[in-house]
């Protein structure tokens, strides 16, 4: 995994009196049998506390409900300062394992289901031999049982470099990074015999979790607040919305450019702006020059660092923020440059929000507006580690486009989840760009194509320092063109096809048609269903990584010859049928504190909180029902409809 990098001035590391002989001296645990080679906790408990809003949260969800995290292990190689022995390098551990507590934490539940971390005193960490790139690949993916044992192990390979797994409920990708840059330091300090160049004291994760709970509430309201308003309007989409092939394959396609290097350079002098918000402003534009759009929202990566509360905390407090852009009217660049500019800091200010809490909020959101996206769009910029003045600027960035490589490959693993996924980062000072695309995905065929039409406005652009959209738009080989049946629907591109077809897969439907009038999706059905049972019927579609939404509107034409009109917003009071529907009404209700949920309702609208989708999971499993997960419980899907989807345990397995 690539560990997110950060410049060095944006450290703010102080010097300290961490001695490297300051550790404790206890040497590495020689344990026996199947469990020599894992670390695991000793010396009783430390003490015990809530967990830290972020990425974290979900990460704990998905442990708790019985499956692995929902992102890989990080992995990092941490090269042993030649001729630094053993006892050295173990002792470099443990005072990294002393230093921040999150490595000395299990995760777990308290005795109202909420997450809870429980930090240990210490941490013994053998480091067994990882011999080759096999044996690698297999000790970084091994899952944690992150409620029983250290979230972090370690390993030497035959060099004698360190081997570092990091389960990603302790650690986001800048929590890596400082860890890595800390163990790096610590056996440095081994080595020249010196104190450790490290901050005096390392922020906690559990004091910043007290913080938002106490002082820190106040914020965390004010951004729900502003969140509930603000996603009603943004687009579920970035591409065209169609019929997608679940467990379709992801084209991935990584572009290395020295023309886009230098364009930066000179783009970021030219304009004062920042790598990555150069980088975002081109992806903005070439995504809307591709899929002929003039609005768009992505979820940016966002470290969620503050100085001095958590800059340097190890924890997963990163989190998505949604990032809207307008490009109405055409706009130049340097104008998408600005809008980004202006939406980064408007989002910017409203980052502080519970992670799970903004979850259930869209998720009521999606049931309301009738849209959800099963993959999530990404756009990240981790463009480090390059002097951007110093980059040679004396030439023309077009002369150098020959020299671009791009790298194409198809996957389909643990970490393909994305609709949509787009990338800059800068290797051994060249830029990087990076983009993933569902396979189902219409236009994204050419994968190559995108990332080469983000260099293109890039280098373009840098030549006068701005770029015209129709000088942009140029620069497309194959733009998407939608069809005679395409219509544009919140913002967003939609095949009416798609959804008759899928209206017309209903066993109660007769026939279906629909059409956009007067700037509204409408659907014309033939059946005795209600609006909001045809709602939930396309809500409910499995359209692999890519969207679903429901028409705006429904006609019911019955078999008596009565019409039923209506959005299928509004869902009636509905008891539950059956054995499935009596289970997890119950298990949802009991769970949640709740008295007789309807089964019309969705598990967020009827009040179901994601922290306790474990104890959901669990009173149905004593039910002897399964089946369901909790990316289905953040659908705006029925109950009713998620009840079709628990089978019966087996005896056997009872």
């Amino acid at each position: 995994m690539r560990v997110n990098r950060m410049d060095p001035d944006d450290a703010e590391v102080e010097a300290s009196t961490h001695s490297p002989a300051s550790c404790p001296q206890e040497g590495p645990a020689e344990g026996t049998g199947v469990h020599e080679e894992q670390a695991r906790f000793s010396g009783g408990l430390q003490r015990t506390g809530p967990l830290q809003s972020g990425i974290g949260q979900l990460e704990w969800v998905n442990y708790q409900s019985g499956g692995r995290g929902h992102h890989p292990n990080q992995l990092c190689v941490v090269a042993v300062p030649q001729g630094l022995s053993d006892d050295a390098v173990s002792n470099a551990v443990r005072c990294l394992l002393l230093r921040h507590e999150v490595l000395r934490t299990a995760f777990d539940a308290d005795g109202e289901g909420s997450p809870q971390q429980r930090v240990h005193r210490n941490v013994l960490a053998p480091l067994p031999r990882v011999e080759d790139g096999e044996a690698r690949r297999l000790f970084a993916e091994n899952p944690f049982d992150v409620a029983t044992e250290p979230p972090i192990r370690f390993g030497r390979t035959p060099e004698g470099d360190l081997v570092v797994v990091i389960a990603h409920i302790a650690a986001d990708g800048m929590g890596g990074w400082i860890i890595f840059t800390d163990l790096t330091e610590l056996l440095a300090a081994q080595s020249e015999g010196r104190a450790a160049h490290l901050s005096a004291e390392a922020p906690q994760p559990i004091d910043r979790a007290l913080y938002e709970r106490e002082d820190g509430r106040p914020r965390v309201e004010a951004a729900l607040k502003y969140w509930n308003t603000a996603l009603q309007d943004f687009p579920v989409t970035a591409v065209p919305m169609s019929r997608s092939n679940p467990g379709a394959d992801v084209l991935r396609a990584t572009l290395e450019s020295p023309a886009a290097t230098q364009a930066m350079a000179a783009l970021h002098r030219k304009l004062s702006a920042t790598p990555a918000s150069l980088f975002t402003a081109a992806v903005y534009t070439a995504l809307a020059v591709q899929f002929a759009r003039t609005r768009l929202g992505l979820s940016m990566t966002w470290s969620f660092r503050e100085y001095p509360t958590t800059q340097d905390v190890v924890a997963a407090v990163f989190r998505d923020m949604p990032l809207i852009v307008d490009l109405t009217g055409r706009p130049s660049f340097s104008e998408v440059l600005r809008r980004l500019e202006r939406s980064l800091l408007l989002s910017g200010r409203h980052m502080g929000f519970d992670v799970l809490e903004f979850h259930e909020c869209a998720g009521r959101i999606d049931a309301e507006r009738g849209s959800f996206l099963s993959g999530p769009e990404v756009v990240g910029s981790t463009i480090y580690g390059v002097d951007w003045d110093s980059v040679d600027q004396s030439g023309d960035p077009r002369a150098l486009l020959a020299e671009s490589r791009v790298v194409l490959e198809r996957t389909n693993g643990f970490g393909d989840g994305c609709n949509l996924y787009i990338s800059g980062y800068a290797e051994e000072g060249r830029l990087h760009i990076h983009s993933r695309f569902d396979a189902s995905i219409a236009g994204a065929r050419d994968d190559a194509g995108f990332v080469t039409l983000i260099e293109a406005i890039l280098v373009h652009a840098s030549v006068s320092g701005d770029l015209a959209f129709e000088e942009a738009e140029a620069l497309a080989a194959d733009p998407w063109q939608p069809g005679a049946r395409w219509a544009m629907v919140d913002s967003v591109w939609v095949d009416l096809d798609f959804l008759a077809d899928r209206l017309r897969a209903h066993p109660a439907v007769r026939h279906a048609d629909v059409r956009e009038e007067d700037g509204r999706v409408t659907a014309h059905v033939g059946t005795n269903l209600q609006p909001w049972e045809l709602r939930d019927f396309l809500l409910s579609t499995d359209n692999g990584r890519s969207a679903v939404l429901s028409p705006h509107h429904f006609v019911v034409d019955r078999t008596d010859g009565s019409t039923v009109a209506g959005s299928g917003v509004d869902r009636p009071m509905k008891a539950p049928a059956g054995a499935a529907e009596k289970a997890l009404s119950d298990a949802v209700g009991e769970a949640n504190n709740l008295t007789g949920p309807t089964m019309a309702g969705t598990y967020l609208t009827v009040g179901g909180r994601l922290h306790l989708a474990p104890r959901v999971f669990a009173l149905l499993r004593d039910s002897g029902f399964e089946g369901i997960t909790v990316e289905d419980l953040r659908r705006p899907t029925s109950l009713t409809a998620l009840a079709r989807r628990l089978r019966q345990i087996s005896e056997e397995r009872t």
